[in-house]
């Protein structure tokens, strides 16, 4: 590899099956089945992008741009797999350029909608091109032959707000809060009607999971259980992950399948739910 990281199969990941390496990619980019998608904005996309990559334009997979709470319904997000070349039976390569931001998230929208044959490229856009990887400008366009058809939706891998209302108190789930420290304590409400935290909750930042860096990459296995264990969160019971919108969730949900733990929702609507619910308990507003 041109920089000195470690492979994912040698960072002691439960699974490391979920990640590919750009050399990998090289060599099966043009396999029929194998569908690569640039996870990031579109702006980001157009200055330069795998070749062939497609790119949604919401990478949040929400109902509307202008009302990220919920994931999209089935119909909804069938349509906007089928646009970006998904069918059933493709694999889906991600990528990002956040250390798996973006590229998590579709990924945990794809395993929600019961499609599991997809991975994320290591490295993500960074990897590839210091690799060596070609770069293209040329959008993506759709031909219209791709169909993707989504399963029942896996609630398992997913939490609502009554399921984070029962696990407040709760000696058997944890509640891991991924936002920024202004967004914990309360000082950055990200125009919602109010700041703070789920009471109960534990606080280690999404950005702590990935090496930063030119080439931001996931941390090793003993890396990211160092981390969790400093803050208290325990593995071996439940855990609910949450956000502003589910998306930096999503990227902490794979950190912590990553590390073995078996029992992971995805509090999807995150704050952008609770904290515009006065009806629902909040620490530290301000």
């Amino acid at each position: 590899m041109a920089m000195d990281i470690l492979p994912p199969d040698e960072r002691g990941y439960a699974d490391s099956s979920i990640l590919v390496t750009a050399e990998w990619l090289v060599e099966h980019i043009d396999d029929a089945h194998v569908v690569v998608v640039d996870t990031d904005d579109p702006r980001e996309y157009a200055e330069g992008h795998i070749p062939g990559a497609s790119n949604p334009p919401d990478n949040y997979y929400k109902t509307s741009l202008d009302d990220r709470t919920h994931i999209q319904g089935p119909e909804q997000f069938a349509a906007t797999m089928s646009e970006l070349g998904i069918s059933d039976d493709s694999l889906v390569v991600a990528y990002d350029r956040t250390g798996g931001l973006y590229a998590l998230r579709l990924m945990w929208a794809l395993h929600y909608y019961r499609h599991y044959n997809v991975k994320m490229l290591d490295g993500g856009y960074q990897r590839w091109v210091a690799d060596g990887g070609a770069v293209s400008r040329v959008a993506y366009e759709a031909d219209g032959t791709a169909m993707f058809t989504p399963r029942e939706a896996d609630r398992s891998i997913y939490a609502g707000m009554d399921d984070v209302l029962e696990a407040i108190g709760s000696d058997d789930t944890t509640l891991l809060d991924v936002r920024t420290d202004g967004e914990w304590d309360g000082s950055n409400k990200r125009g919602g009607k109010r700041g703070g935290r789920i009471p109960g909750a534990i606080h280690l930042e999404w950005v702590n999971f990935h090496t930063g860096g030119d080439v931001p990459t996931l941390k090793t296995a003993d890396e990211i259980r160092a981390l969790l264990s400093d803050q208290g969160v325990s593995t071996d019971g439940e855990v609910i992950t949450y956000c502003q919108g589910g998306i930096r969730a999503a990227q902490a949900y794979w950190v912590l399948k990553l590390v073995g733990a078996e029992r992971v929702r995805n509090y999807d609507a995150s704050w952008r739910e609770w904290g515009n619910n006065e009806e629902v308990p909040v620490e530290h507003e301000t």
